[in-house]
């Protein structure tokens, strides 16, 4: 029996990119199926593991280290992945078009003040320095004027701030690193195997039957199919699990999430990310910092939403913030920054899965018929976590076909 290709690959986002350019490298044909016209819309990928709203327990702090980050991410990309450090910025050559992995530092802030809760997250994060200190992570304990300096963006003066500070650790270009998977694997991908707006798929023996745009269409598989389980499929995974009698291992929720970008006249330090309350504040720049950096002009904050069952949560991001969204954000802008006004660049919602941290389930059988059908889980989020999983699932379908 002739086959169109060996395996089938469904999801939108980075995952199915890499797992594109896993297969490639080893071989195979594969036939790319997007539920949307664009890898682009759900936007399921985060720069760096944001460690909100939750404090997190060192071994997931050292998991964002560089070295780790770049020992991930290095083999999957088709180019040059560029590193920055402060420390050694401007030596030998660099491609500042590449997507960066910066180390930036961390840096959780506590306002003192006599309130019992407020009390109470000081000692979970004075917790934490005690276990990254046993860890190996080097944290360090500072208070008012040196913790202000660290912050990305002058402190106001009137704030009392305690705060732990933890070195060398990561983000990362996510934007840059899935445009070059993407015109990586539109080069090599038979453009007619590459489907958009697909819908109603069903198997048929040997293979699979869907819409692309309104259009039938059929590809019969010889090894079987991976489905990227992100929330733009969740419906369609969970009534085909249903459907066949199959009980996956569930996340604990969706976490809503806004990515907010601010315009400023103010020099933003670029070497740390700060972490106030259910928010991550940084200095948002592609690839390199710039050398004066009085050019970093960009604010962003991401701030963590509601987590909602994954029954209830909505299959497409949210479209508008809600007052406590701009309360929160006029807190850390007005009473802790000290700004007079505000300038918004973009706000952008996502939704995003939220697993238990010790999660090992990295894909399950959806299907056992001619051609197996797997679902990999984990596959948005961080974007070293997609990668590292993509992977792990892939060798599990090849084993197992």
């Amino acid at each position: 029996m002739l086959f169109d290709s060996d395996v089938a690959l469904l999801g939108t986002g980075l995952a199915p990119l890499v797992a594109a350019k896993q297969f490639l490298a080893q071989g195979k044909s594969i036939t790319l199926l997007n539920p949307d016209w664009d890898f682009f819309l759900e936007d399921s990928e985060m720069p760096f593991d944001p460690f909100v709203p939750e404090i997190p327990r060192p071994d997931r702090i050292a998991k964002s280290q560089p070295d780790r980050q770049l020992e991930i991410l290095r083999p999957e990309f088709p180019g040059a992945l560029e590193f920055w450090a402060p420390e050694h910025q401007s030596l030998g050559f660099h491609d500042v078009s590449a997507p960066h992995v910066r180390q930036r530092g961390r840096l959780w802030i506590w306002i003192r003040s006599f309130e019992r809760e407020k009390i109470r997250s000081w000692e979970k994060l004075e917790n934490l320095y005690v276990e990254a200190s046993d860890s190996g992570l080097n944290p360090q304990l500072l208070e008012d004027l040196p913790a202000a300096r660290r912050f990305p963006g002058t402190l106001s003066t009137n704030s009392k701030v305690s705060a732990i500070f933890i070195p060398k650790l990561s983000d990362v270009d996510s934007i840059r690193y899935r445009n070059g998977l993407l015109e990586f694997v539109r080069e090599r991908v038979n453009i007619k195997r590459f489907f958009s707006t697909v819908s109603q798929i069903e198997w048929i023996p040997g293979g699979i039957r869907f819409l692309s745009q309104g259009v039938p269409n059929t590809t019969t598989l010889r090894n079987g199919m991976l489905v990227f389980w992100t929330p733009r499929l969740s419906s369609w995974v969970l009534s085909q699990a249903k459907r066949r009698a199959v009980t996956p291992r569930f996340p604990r929720g969706v976490r809503l999430w806004e990515q907010w970008i601010f315009d400023t006249n103010q020099s933003l330090d670029p070497n740390t990310i700060g972490i106030y309350q259910d928010m991550a504040v940084w200095a948002h720049i592609e690839g390199m910092p710039k050398l004066n950096e009085k050019l970093n002009k960009k604010l962003a904050i991401l701030k963590a939403g509601p987590l909602m069952q994954l029954e209830r949560a909505p299959s497409a991001p949210l479209t508008w913030a809600g007052s406590e969204s701009f309360t929160a954000i006029s807190n850390v802008c007005h009473d802790l920054l000290g700004w007079d006004r505000l300038s918004i660049a973009s706000m952008k919602p996502r939704t995003l899965f939220e697993w238990d941290h010790d999660h090992e389930e990295i894909s399950w059988i959806l299907s056992h018929e001619n051609p197996m059908v797997r679902v990999v889980s984990g596959c948005d989020g961080p974007i070293a976590q997609i990668v590292r999983n993509t992977r792990l699932a892939c060798s599990q379908l090849l084993a197992e076909t």
